[in-house]
């Protein structure tokens, strides 16, 4: 038997010669980087002008009527449900109709803002929490519960001191719980804070002992308030006041 011939080794492929760094590239790539991000900055800045002017000139001269209204043609409208437009435009003629005295509340969902007025008179403005929009679905029978602050305007049916919350179903259900039969085992008597003013469907602007969330969209669409600011709105609105929210 006549044995193979010895195979010649095949040399490995010489890798490439690592690249030396170079200050003066490395200084360009970081100035083309720079100029780059400014230039998304200034496109950015600018579709945010052109669409402030172009929601100005669509309302006209309604914005004068009232301090507070010029900000409905910034993107806040957008977080409201259905025709922003249609919605921002009622907003402005409803704050446009106010009376001179009138105390009323305005609450901006989007930026997490109550603001109380006297007529056109700005008395206080306060960081509050809103609804999270967070859906949350019952697994006994699929019913669902979407936790959004309602838009328009309400009104302060009743105030309260010392509020006492009869929690629902679904304050047990978020926690992974049955909810108990006995209505003894619903009563809150510490989370709704030291006052509540109560509006239609059972959303109420109260207080918190979640202080640190303040300012975040968090809630189950109640409007929650710190304790100071909460005293202050609670004393001074009174029951009947129209509360504008978008």
């Amino acid at each position: 038997m006549i044995p193979d011939p010895p195979r010649r080794p095949v040399p490995f492929a010489a890798a490439p010669a690592p690249e030396m760094f170079d200050p003066a590239r490395e200084r360009r790539a970081r100035l083309l980087r720079g100029l780059r991000l400014v230039a998304v900055a200034l496109a950015a800045l600018a579709i945010v002008g052109v669409g402030a002017a172009l929601g100005l000139a669509r309302y006209g001269g309604a914005y004068s009527a009232h301090p507070f209204a010029a900000r409905l043609a910034l993107p806040d409208v957008t977080t409201v449900k259905g025709d922003p437009a249609e919605r921002a435009s009622r907003l402005v003629a409803r704050l446009a109709g106010v009376g001179a005295r009138e105390i009323y509340i305005v609450v901006d969902t989007f930026h997490n803002r109550l603001r109380i007025y006297r007529g056109k008179e700005l008395l206080r403005e306060a960081i509050c929490s809103t609804g999270s929009g967070i859906r949350l679905r019952d697994p006994r029978d699929g019913k669902e519960w979407i936790f959004d602050t309602p838009q328009g305007e309400l009104r302060i049916l009743r105030k309260e001191r010392n509020p006492i919350w009869i929690k629902p179903d679904w304050a047990f259900i978020e926690e992974g719980y049955l909810p108990p039969k006995s209505g003894r085992d619903r009563v809150d008597d510490f989370s709704l804070g030291d006052y509540g003013l109560y509006m239609r469907d059972g959303y109420i602007i109260h207080g918190t002992i979640f202080k640190t969330l303040l300012g975040k969209r968090v809630t189950h669409g109640c409007i929650r308030l710190g304790d100071e600011d909460l005293k202050y709105i609670y004393e001074t609105t009174p029951v009947g006041a129209r509360v504008f929210l978008y």
